[in-house]
């Protein structure tokens, strides 16, 4: 009995001391005769349901209020911690355990930036399997540390967590397990920046096994060691694909990825350098922003890859494509074997100087484009302005073009010459946008007769 009450006491103690954390110096709450305290005749749930939509260092302050609030951010269902703000790791650890030590309420949200001094795996596993245990629908951790030998690994019990709804993860690992089974029924966005899956088809497993995701995004990073990235889900809306890898191992390329996701509807790739990039299924209006060039020795297929590539893109309904996206298009693709992109109405293309042929080429397999956003690195040479065919759009279908240079840009005959072939040869044009690089020629572009349909 007398233990009890020493740990009781002990408890007490160090929760005060945990309020120091948080608390400002001086606290000053006024109180008025004629107020009406309608806060206080709230019930605790609902409370707590309220400082939920706090920080926790703003919900800690809240104890500070009367006798009744001491305790309440204790059962507050969502916990925000920064392990950089507490003076060491023994003050993060005991006010990450107090809190959970305190009730047995579910936690739906749980947000975790970890940098400690030492790092003890049996002892983070623990917390966090506990997390998981409490029904966490929403759990983010952002691992800072940097020390190859101090992985922070992932408990077990998150491949099956039945509750998890959004999963945001950067710099942790996932281990293969023989008797793990990967079942994340109600997860629907999935984050993962620099993650590291021992096994390379372990990240394909955990996609293909959440049956509701719709939002996934994957960065891939140095010594993440993926291999192969399966993209396989049949409930699939949302895919992002960006590399974040140094330039001392842009050589080694990223994963292969294969994407079978035939509801997907919004695809980004972005600075992406890899041997393979395979779609088998997307869905038939989707929207892609791909900036990637594949990274292979054998040049004989090269060109056959890029044109299944494109093949396979061929319903999409927007598109925004980089200049080195186009570039390696040009420079290795047999112009007549090009898709028909006929779905597409939009496009936002960026071009280099040397692409304006490349830019004709592209709007010629896109007869239906509504819309066409177009950026050069700088305007192209005044002789090279010149329509060597009349792409179909510009008869029958596109209405709204804009045209963007840097602003750094001199003017050139170009400045005028490339607004003047949109305006004379776009028979349905309705609206032509310039950025200010073409200033000096608005008033000249106003007065110019645009094109006009003929019946």
């Amino acid at each position: 009995m007398e233990g009890l009450v020493k740990a009781k006491k002990d408890k007490k103690i160090f929760v005060r001391r945990s309020f120091h954390l948080f608390l400002p110096s001086k606290i000053a709450i006024r109180r008025t005769s004629t107020s009406e305290d309608r806060i206080s005749s709230l019930p605790n749930t609902l409370l707590c349901q309220i400082l939920s939509y706090l920080s926790t260092e703003d919900s800690v302050r809240t104890s500070a209020l009367s006798k009744r609030w001491t305790h309440l951010w204790l059962h507050v269902p969502a916990l925000e911690l920064d392990s950089s703000k507490f003076p060491d790791d023994f003050e993060f650890g005991d006010f990450f355990d107090n809190f959970l030590e305190s009730g047995e309420e579910d936690i739906k949200r749980f947000d975790l930036v970890y940098n400690v001094d030492e790092h003890i795996h049996e002892d983070f596993v623990a917390r966090i399997d506990d997390v998981v245990n409490r029904g966490v629908c929403h759990l983010t951790i952002l691992n800072e540390l940097d020390v190859e030998e101090e992985l922070v690994r992932m408990p077990l019990s998150l491949y099956s967590c039945r509750t998890l709804v959004s999963l945001n993860l950067y710099c942790v690992v996932f281990d293969a397990s023989r008797t793990a089974v990967v079942s994340l029924p109600r997860l629907k966005t999935m984050h993962l920046e620099a993650v590291k899956f021992d096994g390379m088809w372990l990240l394909g497993g955990f996609i293909s096994r959440c049956s509701v995701l719709e939002e996934l995004t994957i960065v891939t990073d140095d010594g993440d060691e993926l291999g192969v990235v399966i993209v396989s889900s049949k409930s699939l809306k949302s895919f992002k694909l960006k590399s974040m890898r140094s330039e001392e191992t842009e050589d080694e390329g990223d994963p292969t990825v294969v994407i079978d996701a035939p509801r997907l509807e919004f695809m980004s790739i972005t600075d992406y350098q890899s041997k393979r990039l395979v779609i088998d299924n997307i869905g038939p209006f989707a929207k892609v922003d791909i900036d990637f060039i594949f990274k292979v020795e054998d040049n004989d297929s090269f060109g056959a890859m890029i044109i299944d590539f494109l093949t396979k893109l061929s319903t999409v309904r927007e598109m925004i494509i980089s200049s080195r996206t186009l570039e390696m298009i040009h420079d290795n693709c047999e112009w007549e074997l090009l898709p028909q992109f006929a779905n597409m109405s939009h496009l936002h293309a960026s071009f280099l100087e040397t692409s304006w042929k490349l830019l004709l080429t592209f709007l010629g397999c896109c007869p239906n484009l509504q819309s066409l956003d177009l950026e050069f690195d700088s305007f192209p040479e005044p002789e090279e302005i010149e329509l060597s065919f009349v792409p179909q759009c510009f008869q029958s279908s596109l209405q709204f073009v804009g045209l963007r240079t840097p602003i750094r840009v001199e003017g050139t005959l170009s400045e005028m010459k490339l607004p003047m072939l949109f305006l004379r040869n776009c028979k349905v044009l309705k609206k032509l946008m310039l950025n200010e690089s073409f200033r000096n020629v608005i008033q000249k572009v106003r007065g110019i007769r645009k094109c006009r349909p003929s019946f």
